[in-house]
């Protein structure tokens, strides 16, 4: 192969990102999943913080197992 493609490769490979890069996106689309929830319980459903604060924190551990599961298994 001729180096500059190889070279190419790596400068691909690391952009790509690895295991770090895609669970913290993992992380950030829970933590917006746990945002919209908690905000749809107090501004639509009229709950108070401390009621609307729990389904929005299960919110955030179900979506962020997922997410990591999702991500080993298609590894």
């Amino acid at each position: 192969m001729d180096p500059d493609h190889d070279l190419l490769d790596k400068l691909d490979r690391r952009e790509a990102g690895g295991p770090t890069a895609a669970l913290a996106l993992a992380g950030e689309l829970a933590a917006i999943a746990g945002i919209i929830t908690y905000f749809t319980f107090t501004m639509e459903l009229h709950s108070s913080p401390d009621i609307a604060r729990d389904p929005a924190v299960l919110v955030f551990i179900v979506s962020a197992v997922v997410l990591g599961l999702r991500r080993f298994r298609l590894k």
